[in-house]
């Protein structure tokens, strides 16, 4: 995608994490360097909103519209979900289409390099670990510690809930979290067959992020942002909350032509 799907993704996650409840809710977190400063997320039963000092996210569940805003560039663009799920399966198609073509020429390799090419493949998804750790309370709230490793690149400490409940209705959670199966049918070549045992992992982690710390070392060089909830809020959210900024500009939205 040539846009931000951050927000998406964590919609998905979310809703798989947590049952429907009627209340609105309203989480605040304090967000650590290069982003220093707070980000809050919004949940009613027909919107949701991320927001912080760079970038906002609205998304209709109804309509499947996403809105994102620059406020550097004091623009903003849309997109709708079906729009998303039509450019993920031309991008599925090519991928398959690589895929086989990779397939055919392993085929043709000597078993010792075809093996070794596999594991290089899998390599990711056979070093990914999840560890289970203690509990302690963020914004008043239990919860549950995970420590989730991929190799030596990619570690992230992160701490669920499972008590917050958000108010969105089932259909949607079904239309929002189904954008993920999108590449399910490749999942059987061993181009991609990492990904299919990565996600099968990240069941073990349970509920929804309160607090969360993400390490990439690359090159002998360790880049860490983190994040922690402060404020959870539950009841009504006025519908200002979800209006555009006055003055700013709509763009096409990149990638998508017409738009």
């Amino acid at each position: 995608m040539l846009w931000s799907s951050r927000p998406l993704l964590a919609l998905g996650l979310a809703l798989v994490a947590a049952p429907t409840l009627a209340q609105d809710l309203t989480l605040v977190y304090k967000e650590s360097e290069p982003s220093a400063g707070t980000s809050s997320r919004y949940f009613t039963k027909e919107k949701m909103r991320t927001s912080d000092s760079s970038r906002d996210t609205i998304i209709e569940y109804a309509t499947g519209k996403i809105t994102t805003i620059d406020h550097k560039k004091k623009e903003y663009y849309e997109v709708t979900l079906a729009e998303m799920e039509a450019q993920m399966k031309a991008a599925s198609a090519e991928m398959e289409k690589q895929a086989a073509q990779m397939k055919q020429q392993m085929e043709s390799m000597p078993p010792a390099v075809r093996e070794k090419m596999e594991k290089m493949m899998g390599g990711v998804a056979e070093a990914t670990t999840v560890t289970k750790g203690g509990t302690r309370k963020v914004a008043g709230y239990d919860c549950q510690e995970y420590t989730v490793a991929m190799g030596k690149t990619i570690k992230t400490d992160t701490c669920n809930t499972t008590a917050l409940k958000f108010p969105v209705p089932e259909l949607e959670i079904k239309r929002f979290t189904a954008m993920g199966g999108a590449f399910a049918g490749m999942a059987s070549n061993p181009m991609f067959k990492g990904m299919a045992q990565i996600g099968e992992k990240m069941k073990e982690v349970q509920g929804f992020a309160l607090a969360e710390t993400t390490t990439v070392s690359v090159f002998g060089k360790n880049n860490t942002t983190s994040r922690e909830a402060v404020e959870v809020k539950q009841g009504p959210i006025d519908p200002s909350v979800f209006a555009l900024p006055a003055g700013y500009k709509k763009v096409q939205a990149p990638g998508m032509k017409g738009k």
